[in-house]
């Protein structure tokens, strides 16, 4: 079996990058990328590290067996799926893995489709997702696109053409899915925010986003609960619905309890119900422990905040510490609020596991970005 030389698999795992990026089929650190460059090893994009600003020698070379690497770059989190992906099948040469947007609701149903299995749910980079992966990829030799529950999408190419090509043909039937399933209509604003001020010492950036999916979160009057793990790593455990008014959504954002209700009777749409998807998290996601310190706590706004809020009649403030922060808290919260309007009968992530993500992410993963 011929493979691709060292030389060229880094050149191309950046050039995918590259493309992927222009295709909107990945963003920032997003999902990794990988190429085969012998039986046993092959180069993997690393952790926490954009995609537009890589080289070739940021790549790093891991082992097949077991996923060891040596020198001082980490490889990403996820080499254990692209690892398990390469064991299984000799001939594959280049591996995908991605949060792009529709496919991601398909996979927040936790269900196989007839063009994607859908792997069982396990944390991101653990052992438990791995073998899922490595589970769902020996029962259907014959696939090559495959979902993983509540997480993303793997790709499994020959090439980089073919896997881009499946992640492209993958992105579109998850479109018509969805677009089957739900309505297509403009979506109803009765008001705006000003942005400017909403910010906060803690949040200098804000950005008011709305889409057809934000929308009708909004309409339907509920706390949004997290149905895509990216969602609760980057924007918190859970997603408020709050009056328009710049303070109460500036507590939200901070912290405070504001009182607002997490419930409403029915389903986002008239004609097909959620059976109550949304409101799963359950009551009002503020602790109050803030409100009873008696004042702003930098410490406790880190964990117990959240980076964005769904206003009535407005749509999503998403915030931030950079510009590009709130750009991207404002991609996950339009990925989850589809993914919240899809789903039937999965469950959200549990409380417990959206708060751990949250913790990590904000102790670990995010400080790897901010200081790259």
């Amino acid at each position: 079996m011929k493979y691709y030389s060292e030389a060229d698999a880094r050149e191309l795992v950046i050039k995918a990058g590259h493309m992927l990026l222009e295709k909107k089929l990945i963003a920032r650190t997003w999902g990794n990328i990988s190429a085969r460059i012998s039986e046993d090893e092959f180069i993997i994009t690393p952790s926490g590290r954009g995609y537009d600003s890589l080289a070739p020698e940021d790549l790093v070379i891991v082992k097949v067996k077991d996923g060891s690497y040596e020198g001082g770059i980490k490889p990403s989190s996820e080499k254990g799926i692209h690892a398990a992906a390469y064991g299984l099948r000799k001939e594959l040469c280049f591996v995908i893995h991605t949060h792009q947007y529709y496919a991601s609701a398909l996979a927040a149903e936790c269900r196989d489709t007839r063009f994607a299995p859908c792997a069982e749910y396990g944390l991101p980079g653990t052992g438990r997702l791995r073998k899922n992966v490595e589970t769902k990829i020996r029962q259907h030799p014959d696939k090559k696109m495959f979902l993983m529950a509540r997480h993303g999408a793997l790709l499994l190419g020959k090439s980089l053409e073919e896997a881009f090509d499946l992640a492209e043909q993958l992105e579109e039937k998850s479109r018509e899915l969805v677009e089957a399933r739900i309505p297509d209509h403009d979506p109803e604003r009765e008001g705006m925010i000003d942005a400017d001020a909403v910010r906060t010492e803690v949040f200098p950036c804000v950005t008011v986003v709305r889409d057809k999916y934000i929308m009708e979160c909004c309409r339907a009057g509920i706390t949004v609960a997290p149905f895509i793990d990216d969602f609760a790593q980057i924007v918190g455990p859970d997603m408020q619905i709050v009056a328009n008014d710049v303070v109460t959504v500036q507590r939200a954002l901070l912290g405070y309890s504001t009182g607002s209700p997490s419930g409403a009777a029915g389903g986002v749409f008239s004609k097909i119900p959620l059976t109550g998807a949304l409101n799963r998290s359950g009551g009002v996601p503020m602790t109050g422990a803030l409100n009873q310190r008696g004042g702003v706590h930098p410490v406790l706004n880190r964990y117990i905040g959240r980076n964005a809020v769904l206003v009535k009649g407005v749509g999503a403030v998403c915030a931030g510490r950079t510009k590009e922060d709130a750009e991207a808290v404002a991609m996950i919260v339009s990925k989850n609020c589809l993914a919240a309007c899809y789903v039937r009968n999965a469950k959200p992530l549990s409380k417990t596991d959206a708060r751990l993500q949250r913790y990590i992410y904000l102790t670990s993963y995010s400080t790897k970005i901010n200081a790259g």
